[in-house]
């Protein structure tokens, strides 16, 4: 048996060390690949470090196996907008693969492709901008939410804390007060379960991701790689709390005039069926997927850069009080910050443009692919290639900031005082594919950032400071770290 299954394997192996052999018009990269394995061993948990090499090495576009994958990662922006902008009908698609394939079938957005994918993209962007998507009439929903947030932290009385999970159900109460339009408890055992599923299924994607790399690995015996843990979470996820939450909307669709997400998806379902559109692929199975893309990227993303920017606080104190004395002279310490101050307190603005950009939270992207076989800096790009726009090389690129190594939020302020820009800043990508809720996550940043700094002064739990490193996996989070939030003594 172990020699028919060594046969087994080894066929397969030769034949894939053919296929993997570069072809001279692919883009250039590392030597040989092993069988199976590709490149993968040369990549460490955090494959950045390496990409940056590769890039020095290589050029602004090079190309990898992950597995029997033929990966192109694409560096610098004028690379990375020439393919998502102005070749954005090639690649815009995603890319086949294994885990997404099995878990979301072509459904929601996120990894939706096709004309799925345009159907949602546009009944999203529609009803989004119809709930005030980036405009004022969702901040109060926020400023409410921020409100809550303070006074969990002001009961705390400036003891160490780890307040990971405190900033995840704030954030993620933002995205209920848009999709379900009300919020939840921060003790609610349903609420907070949910959102320890979302955390836990990123944490096991680490590991699941190789799967789509390495389709072999399915066939193992167990659940090794955590594919079906995080199927199972999925479902408890959809089961437990978004389903009951849709269907009391259903229930009550024709007896209320409330505005949220899912009551405005709803009545786009009925508009169709009214006019008798049966190809659509807006339907309830649709709305259960996009609600959970929305709220798995509205949460994470937002949560993920508010523990950076406390832990940045920490370790650049005179940010805290560069913001402090602006907010002070602008608005005074008596009433909270809102969004109407936004263009005058342009140092908290200029630091959650830094934190978004010194974070690199989304420092891979989303794997992008190809509709079919493109040309790009002159080397083609076969159709099933997996395509990276590697946002940390934009992010951190020396040409463009400078002193990228540095946490510096000045280099966002202009001569005049003003916010500066740069067409760089692409922190949530660019594109068709750009993240829908980039407005919407800015906002809520600015008035955690105003509000907290406004009332607390953030100091380390002892007197070592936490390190300043992350984890990377579907995205860069930070360590845990303990920290205290001293209430500042108003006058």
């Amino acid at each position: 048996m172990i020699i028919a299954l060594s046969l087994g394997l080894l066929f397969p192996a030769l034949l894939l060390w053919c296929v993997m052999k570069r072809p001279a018009d692919l883009p250039p990269g590392p030597g040989p690949a092993l069988p199976l394995l590709g490149h993968l061993h040369l990549l460490d948990k955090d494959p950045r470090p390496k990409f940056r090499e590769w890039r020095r090495q290589y050029g602004d576009v090079f190309s990898l196996y992950m597995g029997g994958q033929l990966v192109v990662v694409l560096n610098g922006y004028h690379v990375i907008k020439e393919a998502l902008v102005k070749q954005a009908d090639v690649f815009t698609i995603r890319p086949s693969m294994f885990i997404t394939d099995y878990i979301t079938r072509n459904r929601g957005i996120a990894f939706a492709s096709g004309p799925a994918w345009k159907e949602q993209r546009k009944v999203c962007l529609e009803i989004l901008r119809s709930l005030g998507m980036g405009r004022a009439s969702l901040a109060d929903k926020v400023q409410q939410e921020v409100g809550q947030f303070v006074q969990a932290v002001t009961a705390l009385q400036g003891r160490p804390t780890d307040l990971t999970d405190l900033i995840g159900v704030s954030t993620s109460n933002n995205i209920c007060a848009m999709v379900f339009g009300r919020r939840f408890r921060y003790d609610d055992p349903e609420f907070t379960r949910y959102l320890y599923l979302i955390t836990e299924n990123f944490k096991l994607l680490r590991a699941t991701n190789l799967m789509n790399f390495i389709p072999l690995l399915r066939y193992l015996p167990g659940d090794l790689f955590n594919t079906e843990k995080v199927l199972s979470n999925v479902r408890e996820m959809h089961d437990s709390f978004l389903k009951p939450q849709i269907q009391q909307h259903v229930d009550e669709a024709d007896d209320t005039e409330q505005d949220d997400f899912i009551t405005s998806y709803i009545r786009q379902i009925q508009q169709r069926r009214q006019h008798g559109n049966t190809v659509t692929s807006v339907n309830e199975e649709s709305m259960l997927w996009v609600v959970s893309d929305l709220f798995v990227a509205g949460t994470e993303t937002t949560s993920t850069a508010l523990r950076w920017a406390l832990l940045y606080f920490i370790h650049y104190p005179d940010v805290q009080e560069w913001c402090y004395k602006q907010i002070s002279e602008v608005i005074t310490t008596h009433r909270p910050p809102s969004m109407h101050d936004r263009p005058e307190l342009t140092h908290v603005e200029a630091t959650v443009m830094e934190v978004l950009r010194k974070a690199d939270i989304a420092a891979m992207s989303i794997h992008h692919g190809v509709a079919h076989d493109a040309m790009l800096r002159g080397y083609r790009i076969p159709e099933g290639s997996v395509v990276v726009p590697f946002l940390d090389s934009v992010l951190n690129d020396e040409e463009v900031w400078g002193d990228p190594q540095n946490f510096r939020p000045q280099r966002f302020i202009g001569p005049q005082g003003q916010i500066v820009k740069r067409e760089e800043f692409i922190p949530m990508s660019i594109g068709r594919r750009v993240c829908l809720g980039e407005s919407f996550a800015r906002m809520q940043l600015f008035l955690y950032f105003a509000t907290v700094i406004q009332r607390f002064r953030f100091l380390p739990a002892s007197g070592e400071l936490p390190p300043m490193e992350g984890v990377m996996g579907l995205n860069h989070v930070p360590k845990p770290y303990l920290i205290r939030a001293v209430p500042r003594v108003f006058e």
